[in-house]
């Protein structure tokens, strides 16, 4: 009897010890927020601005876009030569013209023009534009030409351009740089509709 006694004197003891070790936490009262406490709490900081996501690529609308090109070619007080080039290229696609001729004792002279056409929101036509041609200077066949003469005389152009509908701009003006050549590039870009 008295080990039964002890047995439950020690569980009796050690259920005591553990309700007195949570009666802490259980009986802990709540505290009313009171004006004063409320204005010490920090208030939470606002969330970051978003940056807006970025648009997803437009892909070209179906329409065609014809883009002239007209190079003015001058050297000195003699009249200008003027060579014109079209493609029609659709919005965002690429048109390549590529034309080369042989000229006896001058080698090979091109003329070459890449032209992206992409229309824009507001009714214009950005236009990415390369050109390379090349023009002998003219000789007459067995002369005896000085030193230093020019014989040809190659230009590339590259440029980016914003251009109104069917109004052409003077994109490029170049010299040569020992003659007296000079070249003007004019582009004209007109939406077909």
């Amino acid at each position: 009897m008295k080990v039964l006694i002890l047995v439950s004197s020690i569980c009796l003891t050690a259920s005591m010890a553990s309700a007195l070790a949570q009666a802490p936490v259980a009986a802990q009262p709540q505290r009313a927020a009171t004006p004063r406490a409320a204005a010490e709490q920090p208030t939470p900081a606002p969330a970051p601005a978003q940056a807006p996501a970025p648009a997803p690529r437009r892909e070209g609308q179906p329409i065609n876009v014809k883009v002239d090109v007209t190079i003015i070619d001058q050297r000195g007080g003699a009249a200008p030569i003027k060579r014109s080039v079209s493609v029609v290229v659709g919005d965002g696609f690429t048109g390549l013209i590529r034309s080369q001729s042989e000229v006896f004792g001058g080698g090979s002279v091109p003329l070459n023009i890449d032209a992206e056409p992409t229309l824009l929101s507001d009714g214009k036509v950005r236009v990415r534009f390369n050109l390379q041609y090349d023009w002998p200077a003219p000789y007459e066949a067995g002369a005896n030409l000085p030193r230093g003469s020019v014989i040809k005389t190659a230009l590339h152009d590259t440029v980016a351009l914003i251009l109104e509908n069917g109004k052409p701009m003077v994109v490029a003006q170049s010299a040569d740089p020992i003659g007296d050549r000079q070249v003007s590039v004019e582009v004209k870009a007109s939406i077909l509709r």
